[in-house]
């Protein structure tokens, strides 16, 4: 069984659970996605045994492929500028060929997460719609870019959440580290002119007076929560995060809202992700996102003996159908910890930034 990591190998994620794969013996690799270089071309061959090789990997029957968070196309400096563009874009569209191929069923390749599922729950109201469909709480929401309809909004509430339909960014500038996000509280008056309204769409959601944050790391039928808590309570907990200024401890999910995770689950076709959750004053969990292949590994920091890559592992390295409960194979595989240790003389993978020299792209926390 070989497990193939479509991300760039100085990834985050990808270059812990890699070594940790390969330390129990499995074939691991990490692609990066089309482009020039030999490392990162792909084939197709349709034939009565179709054959798909991409850089050095020959993908069988049998073989995992995890969706981590491939790179755009990057063009070889002896391309003229005036065929850059139809050029990324073909690249673009073999590669959605090559994802969207490997989740066919006579293939016999387990993906995580399946192409198509992934590109579904990136749109913010198909994933609001869906998680009440499925009996979770969600924010009274509108998404618009209409002066009267924001304002008809704000009429029934005095203050509201806006944030952007597009990730939040992390990088590094020097020895700083930075978070760009838009989310953040508005008031009616703070509501700007009509004509501004329309430069660009919003989301506007109904702030929830919450206790704390929970994050929510599904892994097939497994599910394992935290309480994310900050010093004053604050709207965005990334921003402490970043710079370690939270209070991170298990919590047990609710019957209720895991019986809505698992429906979420099987509607969509995704078997892995991070789920956000605000906890309000009464102790009812509220549905506000989920990133498909959201950052897991910073909360190995905060709770090592949960040591969630081991969990990972097993569940990339298990069958797709399995019900086994992961603590079963874990030890298999080293921790995160054992990673950091073994890699103590190089540079350290930063959880909220972009690995050095790696062409920029998403991160999402």
């Amino acid at each position: 069984m070989k497990i193939l990591v479509l991300a760039h190998e100085k990834d985050d994620h990808a270059a812990p659970v890699s070594w940790a794969l390969k330390e129990a013996g499995y074939q691991a690799a990490c692609w990066s996605g089309v482009s020039f270089t030999a490392q990162e071309q792909a084939s197709l061959l349709l034939d009565e045994q179709p054959r798909i090789v991409l850089g050095a990997n020959c993908l069988e029957a049998g073989d995992a492929v995890w969706l981590r968070q491939p790179d755009q196309p990057a063009h070889s400096p002896d391309m003229p500028n005036s065929g850059r563009h139809s050029a990324g874009q073909e690249c673009l569209s073999f590669f959605n060929s090559i994802a969207y191929l490997l989740e066919t069923a006579d293939l016999r390749i387990r993906c995580v997460n399946r192409y198509s599922a992934s590109c579904l729950i990136r749109n913010k109201a198909v994933q609001l719609q869906l998680a009440r469909a499925c009996g979770l709480r969600i924010p009274e929401t509108l998404m618009s870019n209409s002066p009267e309809a924001v304002r008809s909004f704000f009429e029934s509430r005095n203050s509201a959440i806006c944030k952007p339909f597009s990730a939040h960014i992390w990088q590094q500038q020097g020895s700083e580290d930075l978070a760009v996000t838009g989310t953040f509280a508005l008031s009616s008056e703070d509501l700007p002119a009509d004509e501004v309204l329309t430069y660009a769409p919003a989301i506007y959601q109904q702030r929830v007076a919450k206790q704390f944050d929970v994050r929510t790391v599904l892994m097939g039928q497994n599910m394992y929560s935290y309480s994310v808590r900050t010093a004053t309570n604050t709207l965005d907990w990334r921003h402490d995060a970043i710079r370690g200024n939270i209070d991170v401890q298990p919590i047990a999910t609710p019957s209720d809202v895991e019986k809505g995770i698992l429906d979420f689950a099987t509607r969509t076709g995704v078997c892995f992700g991070s789920l956000d959750f605000a906890v309000d004053g009464n102790g009812a969990w509220w549905f506000l996102e989920i990133n498909e292949q959201g950052q897991f590994l910073w909360l190995d920091e905060f709770v090592p003996e949960d040591s969630l890559q081991q969990r990972f592992c097993a569940f990339i390295t298990g069958r797709g159908e399995s019900t086994e409960p992961l603590e079963s194979r874990r030890r298999l595989f080293p921790s995160f910890a054992e990673y950091r240790k073994s890699h103590a003389q190089e540079e350290k993978p930063n959880l909220t930034t972009l690995p050095p020299g790696t062409p920029c792209r998403s991160v999402e926390l």
